[in-house]
């Protein structure tokens, strides 16, 4: 009898952990904004090298606060804020350490954490989903990065992202 009941306990779990999963598909437009009046990411730390391109060096270190909106104009509905870290390699590649903090709907007050190298050149980008808090709490996932414009005078850009997290199973 004790066998039968840990065979249908391990098929059970077996079978829980081969259904596949739908992740939560966010779609936002963040908004890097580095000149006045009100600028929403701030380089804290100026590295001694600079890029070829843009206003940028090599060890720069920028903490954000950017709006996530609905869509590409800053007017757009906002849905949350980006916070957290860039840091500049000596390439034209940043590394993010940051936070989704979702501010509307069903998932108000959540967020998600999100780590990794974005190589700016490419078309589509890449970061991880590493964790987050609320609903989102032990997540996983991914973030796929576009950019939609940039000025190479400021650095000031929108970027075009589309976050699929798969939440913990607690």
């Amino acid at each position: 009898m004790a066998s039968y009941l840990l065979s249908l306990l391990f098929l059970s779990l077996t079978l829980s952990l081969a259904i596949p999963e739908k992740p939560v598909h966010f779609h936002f437009y963040q908004h890097k904004t580095f000149s006045a009046p009100n600028p929403s990411d701030v380089r804290v730390a100026k590295g001694p090298i600079p890029l070829p391109v843009g206003p940028f060096s090599f060890g720069d270190i920028i903490v954000l606060d950017d709006p996530l909106t609905s869509g590409p104009e800053a007017t757009s509905p906002l849905l949350g804020r980006a916070q957290g870290l860039d840091s500049v390699m000596n390439s034209l590649t940043v590394t993010w350490v940051f936070n989704i903090v979702l501010i509307c709907g069903k998932y108000n007050g959540s967020t998600i954490a999100i780590m990794g190298r974005d190589d700016i050149l490419l078309p589509v980008r890449e970061l991880s989903v590493v964790g987050g808090s609320g609903a989102f709490r032990m997540a996983r996932g991914y973030v796929l990065v576009k950019t939609y414009s940039v000025d190479n005078i400021t650095g000031d850009s929108e970027l075009e992202l589309d976050v699929y997290v798969y939440p913990a199973k607690l």
